[in-house]
């Protein structure tokens, strides 16, 4: 699948699929408010140059999001601390 964001190309064919199990949650409104919805089939990718894109279903689509290694610190500490641990080394004790 392919996306463009902020005029570039992201291929996640030539990707590395780094997990499945992570877990995201996008910001939307209703009755007003500010609400979070949990998306399906998250899939996090690294690219060859080294940057980290997450691909999920909202409704009937797919939307991808450029992340930072920060955010997927996070969120790999949150939903899948195994591969957390095999990229970045353990958590340290504090």
């Amino acid at each position: 699948m392919i996306f463009v964001i902020d005029k570039l190309k992201y291929d996640t064919d030539k990707m590395e699929l780094i997990s499945e199990k992570c877990k995201y949650n996008y910001p939307g409104y209703f009755l007003g408010k500010n609400v979070s919805y949990s998306a399906k089939s998250t899939k996090l990718y690294k690219t060859k140059k080294g940057h980290w894109f997450l691909t999920y279903e909202k409704d009937v689509s797919t939307y991808g999001k450029v992340l930072t290694e920060d955010e997927v610190k996070e969120l790999l500490i949150k939903s899948d601390l195994a591969k957390y641990e095999e990229l970045f080394g353990e958590l340290e004790e504090g």
